[in-house]
């Protein structure tokens, strides 16, 4: 992958769909000493733990690079997901999470068991970063959007590939569900943001993630370069006005006073 390529389609995409916040860069690293100099680690830097999403937010939102290794992370699910602890069945922490995660007691083990998950201890870091200026090949992009931006995605990925994009929808967990899935099979995926994104990353209600395969990104643009010629874009999508419209019996009324034309009342 040429980075510069994916920080030109980057800004490319924004122009299209008119996105809120920055498309992301995520990616992961097995040695601390390969991070980019300029990303922030909270603890190193601020003396502050966050959240991932947290981390999604100061990337998209400010335009900061940051990095978290084990030290940094303040929420469980990303250092189970991202292979940075022991969480295997039996363990102690598996039988501490296993009640709390939100399904039935006989389903929690196989439940927690296919949590989505990295290799254990193959990642010391993720590294989050605005995909326009990112400085490193991302293994996954994430694109925050409305319903409707993300409409145009899912056809244009449709009008490429001939293929529907499948997810699998949880209403928690975000941040490993948006990632994880896609970092392992090179797929694209739809996620909801979670109740902490909302609350402490300011996650919008409206929002909605789309994973994109770095090497699948240009698939989205171009598609959409394509749909903007025809006049099928996000911004200039057609709306249905009506021309003589029903309108309330006064306008009938004073155009009639006016000697204009009248039309049907409502």
């Amino acid at each position: 992958m040429d980075i510069q390529k994916l920080q030109e389609q980057a800004r490319r995409l924004d122009d299209l769909l008119r996105l809120e916040t920055f498309p992301l860069a995520v990616k992961w690293y097995e040695k601390a000493e390969d991070v980019p100099e300029d990303a922030v680690f909270p603890m190193r830097d601020w003396g502050k733990h966050i959240a991932l999403c947290q981390a999604f937010s100061l990337a998209r939102m400010r335009g900061q690079t940051v990095a978290m290794d084990i030290r940094d992370h303040w929420c469980w699910n990303p250092l189970v997901a991202f292979g940075m602890v022991d969480c295997s069945p039996g363990s102690k922490a598996f039988e501490v999470i296993k009640p709390l995660i939100g399904v039935p007691p006989e389903k929690a083990d196989e439940f927690l068991a296919n949590f989505p998950r990295l290799e254990r201890g193959k990642y010391q870091v993720v590294v989050v970063a605005p995909l326009h200026k990112a400085g490193f090949e991302p293994d996954v992009i994430l694109i925050y959007s409305n319903t409707a931006q993300l409409n145009s995605m899912l056809r244009a990925v449709k009008a490429q590939t001939g293929e529907l994009v499948k997810s699998e929808f949880d209403g928690i967990d975000s941040c490993a569900w948006a990632t994880v899935p896609t970092m392992l099979r090179r797929e694209f995926r739809i996620t909801l943001p979670d109740p902490g994104d909302v609350e402490r990353a300011r996650a919008g209600k409206g929002e909605i993630i789309f994973s994109v395969p770095p090497e699948k990104f240009h698939l989205i643009v171009e598609a959409l370069e394509g749909m903007e010629k025809f006049g099928m874009s996000y911004r200039t999508a057609p709306v249905v006005m009506p021309m003589d419209f029903e309108r309330p019996p006064f306008y009938n009324e004073v155009f009639k006073i006016w000697g204009l034309d009248q039309g049907r009342d409502w």
